[in-house]
């Protein structure tokens, strides 16, 4: 729809100029001989052995159990999508295939699909649900990667939150779409078609599975519990109710603050690697390893190696923090695990971070392939992209107009004005100038992403730049 459109459109497109190929891990890297000591995800043949445990296929069982998690089980816009393409035309272009291409920072490694966590059980299923963040956007989002990163390295079924609505995405109620799911944004049924590991439902379904019929019971009490009022269909609904619920058959881990501690999860299943995991973070506390080390100073410029041993990778991933949340056997035999937000709760875990800034793994080449993960499959749904594709086409034929500039080269900024709760925040176009100055001379077009509606606000960038914004682009959205 054309809200969730203007809400998404600026991010996509205010970065399509500085995507960062990161990560890049593609049929030439693994012909090198030997494993690199620069900060890449290269895993060369020599070590193929040792990630065996990566590209292993499934089971007869568990390929069973995939087919019985289906697409069927979600509904979206993306039912059949293969997630390495872009294919605007149904979309309403750009026309040029060149133009939608310039929108694509993911890369196609088929390999990658076989992946499977080593803590995917054949016995019986195993469930991760969350509450999604009561933040913005981009809150919302992070969350999100995060959940879904752990539900794949944990063997867990995800499952989606009901269609609910999302903050600062509720505009012109009655005229769009104003309550979502995140298949709403991104291709979640198809990376789950296309990736082995991955498994995804509904509510509903989970629901229907496994609240109805009596299998979930009270955590402390034992007792069975089935849903608030034996509903399955939440969507749209005042969500409390079922958060309460999830609360109490669900296993809520303990501390998993962002801030306190980090996430850290074993190669295996095995209790050896828990312990080693638990014997190397004390190691680091009380100093073996060196002192702990200031972040700021003692790597800028110098980030350890991705293949470096555990200790080093994860001295550098602490950041200060003094607690390390490990997945454990208690928590590997949770049928079920549940994310909650609720404020004041020790069994709080309000995701505001990024996943590769709380989830650390023992193996190194486990944590290369979740950020290839996330850069590839992890990506809006073609109608956002292919919209930010004629944006961009059609700004750039502007400033072809504009000067002596024949590739209609511009900048990007984004600058966020409506969605802070703190003054101190919300600085003046004059100082937003004076910081940027020595990075964008004069006389530059820049295209400016915000959420500010008083254009005259930017008045002061405008007596040095050329400037748009998405909404001399809305005929592009609509």
């Amino acid at each position: 729809t054309t809200v969730v459109l203007a809400a998404l459109l600026f991010f996509v497109a205010a970065v399509n100029l500085s995507v960062h190929r990161a990560y890049m891990y593609d049929e030439n890297t693994r012909d090198q001989k030997s494993i690199t000591t620069t900060n890449t995800n290269a895993i060369p043949k020599s070590t193929a052995a040792a990630a065996s445990n990566i590209m292993a296929p499934r089971n007869s069982a568990q390929n069973a159990a995939k087919s019985e998690i289906s697409l069927l089980n979600i509904k979206g816009p993306s039912s059949s999508h293969p997630i390495a393409g872009l294919d605007c035309s149904p979309h309403g272009g750009p026309a040029d295939s060149n133009d939608a291409a310039e929108m694509v920072f993911w890369e196609d490694i088929p390999t990658d699909s076989k992946y499977k966590s080593p803590f995917l059980r054949d016995d019986r299923p195993q469930y991760l649900t969350f509450e999604p963040d009561h933040g913005g956007w981009n809150n919302i989002r992070m969350a999100m990667e995060t959940v879904l990163v752990m539900a794949h390295a944990m063997g867990r079924i995800l499952v989606l939150p009901p269609e609910k609505k999302m903050y600062l995405l509720g505009k012109d109620a009655g005229k769009h779409k104003t309550e979502f799911t995140f298949n709403d944004f991104f291709h979640l049924d198809s990376i789950a078609v296309e990736h082995e590991g991955f498994n995804v439902i509904t509510t509903e379904e989970f629901l229907k599975r496994e609240g109805v019929t009596g299998n979930l019971k009270n955590i402390k009490t034992g007792e069975i519990l089935k849903p608030p009022g034996n509903a399955v269909d939440w969507n749209g609904k005042e969500l409390a109710p079922l958060e309460r619920y999830l609360r109490t058959v669900g296993v809520l881990p303990q501390g998993w603050n962002p801030d306190e501690c980090v996430c850290a999860v074993p190669t295996s299943s095995d209790p050896k690697h828990v312990a080693e995991l638990q014997e190397i973070f004390d190691d680091i506390m009380q100093g073996k390893y060196g002192p702990v080390p200031d972040n700021d100073k003692d790597y800028d410029g110098k980030p350890t190696p991705v293949d470096a041993p555990v200790a080093d990778r994860l001295r550098e991933m602490l950041g200060g923090r003094k607690k390390l949340c490990i997945y454990d056997e208690t928590l590997q035999n949770a049928p079920l695990i549940h994310m909650s937000v609720q404020h004041g709760a020790d069994s709080r875990s309000r995701l505001l971070t990024h996943f590769y800034a709380f989830l650390f793994f023992q193996s190194f080449m486990d944590d290369l392939y979740y950020k290839r993960f996330v850069r590839d499959h992890v990506r809006y749904i073609d109608e956002i992209v292919c919209a930010a594709a004629r944006v961009v086409t059609a700004l750039r034929e502007r400033v072809r107009g504009i000067g002596d500039n024949p590739d209609g080269i511009y900048d990007s900024m984004h600058v966020r004005r409506g969605d802070f709760q703190y003054k101190k925040t919300r600085i003046p176009a004059e100082e937003i100038y004076d910081r940027s100055k020595n990075e964008l001379a004069d006389s530059k077009t820049i295209f400016i992403a915000t959420d500010e509606r008083d254009k005259t606000f930017f008045e002061p960038l405008r007596q040095h730049y050329t400037l748009f914004f998405l909404d001399d682009f809305m005929d592009q959205i609509k």
